[in-house]
């Protein structure tokens, strides 16, 4: 995690996410932890929120001095008086209301950016593993709808409270000293709003967590078939697709409509309560009058500020609903901020030996999935000398590209050595690793954006010239040049503007810019037809000249040359050497070699 006045260290997340009491205040000490670093904006809102506070209880007090003084004692002057002194600060109070709104929701989109660019930059930290399991969708939603309801924490309503607990206060105070009689009365409703709101707290809280939930299972359904449209139209199953999306938005709606039954029942309990208030008031109080107690003034005033005790209490039942849904969704966020990644760098990692000298060792190489501890692979030995190729066959399932995915971390071994020269593997920094190594792959990633992003994406900086060259020696750039828009032409999103051959010299142009000392090619023409891969072969050919190369071949008549090809076979090494020599064995790779040509 970037360090720093801008960003959380790892410490500083863990310490909000596990050190608090409570979930509610766990979810404030994570979120406010960002707040707190823009303290000046902070304090300056919380002084605003005050005189918010202190202006609203004594616009009350105009309100009296007009009819028990100007009124009363038939004064012109007085009058005139009060009622500009109240305009005036009604105008104040507008002014500190829209600085204080203002400045609010700067402190809001600021604090909610850092969050959710931390959230972001957390999930690409995790292991390649950790993608395999996860939902596109629910990602996606904690992403935005989950942190679009944390920052209704960080809202005017939210730091409103801080202004209206003052005011609470002080007019509870000030209408004991008046009256204590009356505003006794009107404190025998304060425990009955409590009660209701500690009835629907946990209720409401537990609808919008099974609607949140519902909201991902849709994002992942709407991800799901806009990525698998040709499946879904090459099967006919636009009905069936359509059955599966309605049984979850109607599962939603039901949820939707329980929360709503809840705060529709809410709502008009906390107004009724509040209502009840107002009437203990106008009775006590109008007795109070008849009696000459008070004077009508006094009545007029005690409702005025009878509103602003209310106004606390109808704001927390108001931010309820807030928190209930934030709390939710903080959960969704805690569980993608404490995943702590498993293949990380040593503490002093050290930089990639360039140049390799030697080749990459592996030693008793073993590696298992999570889901079981049979073994992937099985103590793999093998030399990878460089300069030179060295091609990985084997039946489907053999493990070929699990080692290559242990070459460049995104999985961990569970036992043996990678060796590159004399540095292990676990030494090595992850970025420094990953710059030295090219990747091709026969599922190739093209990104939304134009052709000359595509190749220059992971090589910041590259010049046009550049980008031309590699697209040149990838055997694209003659298609380049007949689009009307050249290297600015956009692909569209995964591409879909371009062939699978186009796709693939694309990423072959992205590897030749990036000119990585090792290339790794994983089956990288095995989608193409006949023709495609004879026309591609030759910029690989190209790709891997004076490189040190890993290529796993599905057809075996592309690694004939190969200095050395390397047997897999229930992910153990069975055979390694020239093709002749293999040939000359008669075992697994010749019979492998026979059943595509027959």
């Amino acid at each position: 995690m970037q360090r720093g006045s801008r960003w959380l260290s790892p410490s500083e997340i863990k310490a909000a996410l596990k050190n608090s009491d409570t979930t509610l205040m766990e979810m404030l000490r994570f979120v406010f932890s960002s707040v707190l670093k823009r303290r000046y904006l902070l304090i300056l809102n919380v002084l605003l929120l005050l005189m918010v506070a202190g202006l609203n209880f004594i616009i009350p007090q105009f309100t009296k001095n007009i009819i028990d003084q100007a009124i009363g004692q038939r004064s012109v002057n007085e009058l005139i008086s009060q009622v500009v002194w109240l305009i005036v600060t009604t105008i104040a109070l507008g002014v500190v209301n829209f600085v204080s709104t203002y400045l609010m929701q700067r402190l809001s989109q600021e604090s909610i950016t850092e969050i959710r660019l931390q959230t972001y930059y957390r999930i690409l930290q995790q292991d390649y593993a950790y993608f395999q399991n996860a939902k596109t969708g629910d990602l996606m939603v904690r992403l935005t709808g989950d942190i679009n309801s944390l920052q209704n924490l960080i809202s005017s309503d939210t730091f409103g409270i801080v202004g209206n607990l003052f005011t609470f206060i002080a007019v509870l105070g000030f209408l004991y000293a008046q009256n204590w009689e009356l505003a006794l009365a009107i404190s025998l409703t304060f425990p009955v709003l409590f009660v209701i709101i500690r009835f629907f707290r946990s209720r409401i809280r537990e609808a919008f967590s099974k609607l949140r939930a519902t909201s991902s299972r849709i994002s992942n359904q709407l991800q799901a078939t806009l990525t698998e449209i040709e499946l879904i139209k090459s099967f006919t199953t636009e009905q069936q697709e359509t059955a599966n999306f309605e049984a979850i938005v109607a599962e939603s709606n039901r949820y939707q409509l329980e929360a709503t039954r809840l705060q529709a029942i809410f709502n008009p309990l906390v107004t009724l309560v509040n209502t009840i208030g107002v009437a203990i008031a106008l009775g006590v109080g109008g007795y109070f009058v008849i009696q000459q107690r008070m004077t009508v003034g006094d009545l007029v005033a005690y409702l005025s500020y009878l509103t602003l005790l209310q106004d606390p209490i109808r704001s927390f039942s108001r931010l309820l609903n807030v928190f209930q849904t934030a709390q939710v969704s903080y959960d969704r966020i805690k569980e993608i901020m404490a995943y702590e990644p498993t293949i990380i760098d040593a503490p002093h990692p050290v930089a990639f030996p360039s140049p390799l000298r030697r080749g990459i060792q592996l030693t008793d190489v073993t590696f298992h999935y999570d889901m079981g501890n049979v073994d992937a692979l099985e103590n793999i030995n093998m030399m990878i000398p460089i300069g030179q190729t060295t091609a990985l066959v084997g039946r489907s399932g053999a493990g070929k590209s699990t080692l290559v995915r242990l070459l460049t971390r995104l999985y961990e071994r569970s036992g043996g050595k990678i060796m590159f020269d004399d540095v292990a593997i676990e030494h090595i920094s992850m970025k420094s690793l990953r710059q030295h190594i090219s990747f091709v792959s026969q599922e190739v990633t093209i990104i939304d954006g134009t052709i000359s992003e595509n190749i220059a994406y992971g090589t910041p900086g590259a010049t046009e010239a550049a980008i031309w060259n590699a697209a040149e020696q990838a055997n694209i750039s003659e298609f380049i040049r007949g689009l009307p828009n050249q290297m600015a032409t956009q692909v569209g999103e995964r591409g879909v503007k371009l062939s699978g051959g186009q796709k693939q010299r694309l990423s072959i142009a992205r590897a030749f810019l990036k000119d990585a000392p090792i290339v790794i090619l994983d089956e990288a023409t095995a989608a193409l037809d006949n023709e495609s891969e004879r026309a591609i072969q030759h910029a690989l050919n190209e790709l891997m000249r004076h490189k040190t190369a890993i290529v796993i071949a599905h057809r075996l008549s592309t690694v004939h040359n190969a200095e050395q090809i390397v047997v897999i076979d229930q992910g153990s090494v069975v055979e390694r050497g020239t093709h002749d020599e293999l040939i000359a064995q008669a075992g697994v790779y010749k019979t492998l070699y026979d059943a595509q040509f027959e």
